[in-house]
């Protein structure tokens, strides 16, 4: 039987932005306040969503909307903007293209995360004489991430699995690690579904440091 697990991974914060500070006078990153702005023109308003300078907490504004009529947006929209909706502010914050058209360096250091873990099946690996486990079944691991920021997959590996990037490249090469899909393990950053076949046999630890519980229960915070 296949234990299978999704990895569900959510940004705690969104990532900073780059762009020069008139008030610093040089480059300065700025965070996402979560906060709009609106401004009325008899019947048409621009929308900006709000930065702040992480030194000196000026503010840069980020056109969304100018000169539109309220009831030309999607229904529910405008509320939206109007009551600072959470969700919508880390949909334009992790936005790659929307920033970009600001003239905005994308920082995606500052962004943590953490791993929530779903299990379909919760099968136990039996402990053998000398702490081996009984395990010659794959573990399916489901990545799902609502949010682009630059994770590669490698990474994520090495931290629910507790081991090193090296040790994953020495696991991928042996084909103990595989995905269903033509991509490089090494070098592909997680942007949607992806699925990972893992040898769990191959990958658990002699010792009895390490089940497969363990991995299947895991929740990192980065």
């Amino acid at each position: 039987m296949i234990n299978e697990t999704t990895w569900r991974i959510k940004p705690t914060n969104t990532p900073n932005i780059i762009r020069h500070c008139s008030k610093c006078n040089r480059k300065m990153a700025y965070y996402c306040s979560e906060k709009f702005r609106a401004n009325a023109n008899q019947s048409r308003v621009d929308i900006w969503l709000i930065y702040k300078c992480t030194k000196c907490d000026s503010t840069l504004k980020l056109t969304i909307y100018k000169g539109i009529r309220p009831h030309d947006l999607p229904t529910g929209l405008f509320d939206k903007f109007v009551d600072n909706d959470a969700v919508l502010a880390w949909d334009y914050g992790f936005d790659r293209s929307f920033l970009g058209q600001h003239g905005c360096t994308v920082d995606y250091a500052n962004v943590g995360y953490v791993v929530e873990c779903d299990n379909k099946h919760s099968n136990r690996c039996s402990c053998e004489q000398g702490n081996r486990y009984n395990c010659d079944f794959p573990l399916l691991v489901h990545v799902d991430s609502q949010h682009s920021f630059d994770l590669k997959l490698s990474a994520l590996l090495a931290k629910m699995i507790n081991t090193s990037i090296g040790q994953i490249k020495r696991h991928v090469e042996m084909g103990q690690i595989s995905v269903d899909s033509e991509i490089n393990i090494m070098k592909y950053r997680i942007k949607a579904d992806q699925r990972v076949s893992i040898s769990i046999s191959s990958l658990i630890s002699a010792s009895c440091d390490t089940t497969l519980s363990s991995i299947l229960e895991r929740v990192i915070d980065i």
